[in-house]
């Protein structure tokens, strides 16, 4: 693993991120469709920068932010999607439209699909996107089908108008899974007969309203309903506001948050007695921003009401934000820090998202961060090269952690043969230190590196199950002319999980290596050749749930 380190310690001074930008509405570019590293059995979240409010001075040139991103539970691939590339045509042509395919080892499938017309004639805009990926079983060992299957079906419908902007989605999931992670001691008469196969089925209707002259800025619905094989059900309404600063005397913004969860589980994991939840939560967070040329003050405080109905007890949560930004060399160097706290409301469906394998009879409860204390760099050596860094302390309250389902006597479900998780919760202080680097090395390489640092400390289980110590990320991105590539390397550090003697151990680490090349047949055509986990390595994203070895896949996309 030290070996595993140094490696990648040495390519991420060398490269760095591309930074993409997401655009809705395709302008006079070339599309490039543009993949998740591992989008198959060998997945690991990446480490992103995204935009940060707080960073965006008048004079400063980079905004963005270090995230860390905890270790997948499953080999589902991050979604996909569409970016846009200049790739210097002397005539670009607008496409709006794009389907891609491709197929490789294993029974390895990708499907992408995505249509958005042009404005119609009362400046209506409206869209649908189709993605599947599928993998027929390919897991060396496996008493079990192991194989894994998700579609994503999303449509919108878009309209600005002289008083409003608003936007409505649908979305649906289907993303099917198999218990495969077998402890070795089951015997073969328990799992022949046996269907390990889980589905997850997740329909949302969600939208966005913004308002041109108004005291409410912008309005946020969101309606969920989520259910599994196991009559499990889960509805999760969503809505939230953000008041006008006019309203405020253009001093103060306000945000107002609601959010009723409703939850059951047809059985407990031991028991035919079934598991209901229920959460009504409401919160309203003032905020305050002061700045000038060189420094930014952002405070808030979030007041919230977290409701337990089904335990008829309820909290009052105070959640203070305070963020100073300095800029100390202009384009240089940049100095932030303060203290950030929030609340979350775990339910099944993100619980699920994060691990498929656990089982569907879960403790659903509420967690929240009083204190997230913060201070970093970031800044620009040149105009090329661009650097975070970032310390934090958090004590998280209530934090969700994944861990193995006990064996019970009689072995009768899927999910009770040492192939489930369940969710504990633990008051959990972690302190963190995250790099970033990015660096341009022409109009065509571009390349970067990120690293998370982490080390926990639990108040009541014994380790901070299955969440990783080190995580790191490098990757560079090339084009020109006809050609691009992509290359990805990541590695993550060992994670403990609990053996069926209830012995605390901890799963070896990995590094995963990805290539994916492309080439530009014509303005319209382009060929895909994409590996994954290069090395073939055979690692463990939890316990005994392994990933396949060396990935190929060999595809088209066309855009019109």
């Amino acid at each position: 693993m030290k070996k595993q380190l140094i490696i990648l310690s040495l390519f991420a001074t060398a490269f760095t991120t591309y930074a993409q930008k997401e655009q809705e509405d395709i302008k006079k570019e070339d599309v490039v469709v543009e993949f998740s590293f591992n989008p198959t059995l060998s997945d690991v979240f990446k480490l992103k920068t995204s935009p940060n409010e707080a960073e965006s001075f008048p004079k400063k040139q980079l905004t963005y932010q270090i995230n860390s991103k905890g270790v997948p539970s499953d080999f589902v691939p991050i979604a996909k999607k569409v970016v846009y590339v200049n790739i210097d045509e002397p005539k670009p042509v607008n496409y709006y439209n794009y389907i891609y395919g491709a197929a490789g080892f294993y029974g390895n499938g990708e499907f992408e699909l995505l249509l958005q017309p042009q404005k119609t004639k009362k400046d209506y805009e409206y869209g649908l996107s189709l993605t599947s990926y599928n993998s027929q079983n390919g897991i060396d060992n496996k008493k079990v089908d192991n194989g894994q299957w998700k579609i994503d079906l999303g449509l919108f419908l878009t309209k600005k108008g002289k008083n409003l902007d608003w936007r409505a989605d649908v979305d649906y999931q289907n993303h099917m899974v198999h218990w495969y992670g077998l402890d070795a001691n089951i015997p073969s008469a328990t799992y022949q007969d046996q269907n390990v196969q889980q589905s997850y089925k997740d329909l949302k209707f969600s939208g966005t309203i913004d308002y041109k002259n108004s005291f409410v800025k912008t309005l946020t619905p969101s309606l969920q309903f989520f259910s599994d094989d196991y009559s499990s059900s889960e509805v999760n309404i969503n809505f939230g506001t953000e008041l006008s600063p006019s309203l405020l005397g253009d001093i103060i913004k306000a945000k107002i948050d609601f959010q009723y969860l409703n939850g059951s589980f047809n059985q407990s994991y031991e028991s035919i007695d079934n598991i209901n939840y229920s959460f009504l939560n409401i919160g309203v967070t003032p905020s305050y921003t002061y700045k000038t040329d060189v420094f930014r003050l952002t405070t808030a405080l979030g007041l919230f009401v977290n409701n337990n109905k089904e335990a008829s007890s309820a909290k009052f949560l105070a959640l203070p934000k305070v963020q100073a930004d300095v800029i100390l060399v202009q384009d240089i160097m940049n100095l932030h820090g303060g203290i950030r706290s929030k609340m979350t409301q775990n339910s099944y469906a993100s619980l699920a998202a994060e691990n498929p394998f656990v089982s569907p009879t879960l403790n659903v409860e509420t967690s929240y961060t009083p204190v997230d204390l913060f201070l970093g760099l970031d800044g620009a050596l040149s105009k090329s090269i661009r650097y975070g860094l970032e310390g934090s302390y958090q004590t998280i309250k209530n934090q969700a952690l994944y861990l193995h389902n006990a064996q019970p006597a009689v072995l009768d479900q899927a999910f009770t043969m040492g192939n489930s998780f369940k969710v504990v919760y633990d008051d959990l202080n972690i302190l963190s230190v995250k790099a970033n680097v990015e660096v341009d090395f022409s109009k065509y390489v571009k390349a970067g590196g990120n690293v998370v640092f982490n080390t926990f400390d639990p108040k009541n289980q014994e380790k901070a199950w299955n969440m990783s110590g080190i995580e790191m990320e490098t990757y560079l991105n090339y084009h020109q002319d006809k050609f691009f590539s992509q290359f990805g390397i990541n590695i993550v550090d060992g994670r403990y999980s609990m053996t069926t003697t209830n012995e605390a151990k901890k799963l070896d680490g990995f590094l995963d290596m990805n290539l994916k090349l492309g080439y530009k047949i014509n303005q319209k055509l382009n060929a895909h050749v994409n590996l994954y986990n290069m090395l073939s390595n055979k690692y463990q994203l939890y316990r005994n749930y392994g990933v396949q070895g060396v990935q190929a896949v060999v595809g088209l996309s066309y855009k019109f």
